[in-house]
């Protein structure tokens, strides 16, 4: 099997991580802040453990500005429905994934949009003009889903707090390959189960120290392990944002995709990704029966075979055994720029464990399916 289908998850997981996963529940799975006994008490420090490796690895420094939750949609949702009033107007890139649109949409906001392909000058220009024409907030992707397109987020979060607007990041696809800092934002949204290879279930809200956490109502409500008697949460973070029982097993796996993230070095993982990607590429770049969208250097390629649905092409590839995935990705507003007809198109995405006998291995497959 050639697993290609990493932007969706990463596998496989690296073995400290599903060693983690099971020390964590024959012997620690306590309730974290649900008692003071030994197994909680073990619990707690797993989580807070997890917690400062975030901080510091996200460059925001404070622990306490690091929030869990059920994934990356999740912390968004907590973010911009917590944030984003429907008066408000509400700037954001045009290829993003719907745990951005949607919740966007849902919020009653008016929504305008930049384009992410015009590069970081015009960027930030389109940013700054809607901030000038009423924009109250910026929410955009650290990088698309669909193509290797990385934004400018240092820059934009520059522009928004020079302008005074609050910008949220996703950083879903950014995560353990890159540089993005949650002092680049106001809020950064990470999932663990992707570039920081945890397993799923589990993300994570992040505040920047500058961002008063408490603008933020909390999305949901509900028993805290502090202030029992309180009718409403806790005023300030982690507590405000994490109603009910933590993912705490997932929590543990994450703390130890930080440790292998760390080991291994985010800046080689990055380079063995993008190395991935220039080697596919390359190799059909005089190939015109297949068609890649906007191709550059990154994690990712998004491409059809002329003749082809994208699941036709999806399936051919699963049956000589190479997980890739067809349609529009959770993106719409990002397939407007692929397959013309509007049924998306195939993607593969790489990790670490990938390797260039499979990428050559998948040029052969895909050059066979290309000439039937």
């Amino acid at each position: 099997m050639i697993y290609f289908d990493n932007a969706a998850t990463t596998y496989p997981k690296p073995a400290c991580v599903t060693d983690a996963l099971c020390d964590f529940i024959k012997e620690r799975g306590g309730n974290p802040g649900r008692g003071g006994h030994v197994m909680s008490m073990k619990a707690a420090e797993t989580v807070f453990e997890c917690r400062k490796k975030l901080a510091s690895f996200f460059g925001c420094g404070d622990p306490s500005l690091v929030c869990f939750t059920g994934g990356c949609t999740e912390a968004l949702n907590a973010a911009i429905r917590g944030l984003i009033k429907p008066e408000d107007v509400v700037i954001t890139d045009n290829v993003g994934h719907n745990s951005v649109r949607r919740p966007l949409i849902a919020s009653g906001a008016e929504i305008r949009y930049f384009n992410a392909f015009d590069g970081e000058a015009a960027i930030l220009g389109q940013i700054d003009d809607g901030i000038k024409k009423g924009g109250r907030a910026v929410v955009c992707t650290c990088a698309s889903n669909v193509f290797p397109l990385v934004l400018p987020v240092a820059q934009i979060g520059a522009l928004c707090r020079e302008r005074g607007v609050p910008f949220i990041a996703d950083g879903a696809q950014t995560a353990g390959i890159s540089d993005v800092s949650a002092n680049d934002c106001d809020v950064l949204c990470v999932p663990a189960h992707k570039g920081l290879y945890g397993i799923t279930g589990c993300g994570a809200m992040i505040f920047s120290p500058g961002c008063d956490p408490e603008r933020f109502p909390p999305l949901l409500y509900g028993g805290s392990g502090v202030d029992s008697r309180d009718a409403g949460m806790p005023d300030r973070p982690p507590e405000r944002y994490e109603a009910g029982t933590l993912p705490t097993a997932a929590i543990a796996a994450l703390s130890a995709g930080l440790d292998f993230v760390l080991s291994t070095g985010a800046e080689n993982i990055k380079r063995r990704e993008y190395a991935l990607s220039g080697r596919i590429y390359g190799a059909f770049r005089n190939n015109g029966s297949v068609v890649f969208y906007h191709p550059a250097p990154g994690s990712l390629l998004c491409f059809n075979v002329r003749g082809k649905k994208s699941e036709q092409t999806a399936a051919l590839l699963d049956k000589y055994g190479v997980c890739a995935r067809a349609g529009l990705h959770c993106a719409p507003d990002a397939h407007k720029y692929t397959a013309p007809d509007g049924t998306g198109a195939v993607r593969i995405s790489f990790s670490v464990f990938n390797t260039e006998e499979e990428a050559d291995a998948f040029c052969d497959i895909l050059e066979h399916i290309s000439r039937s």
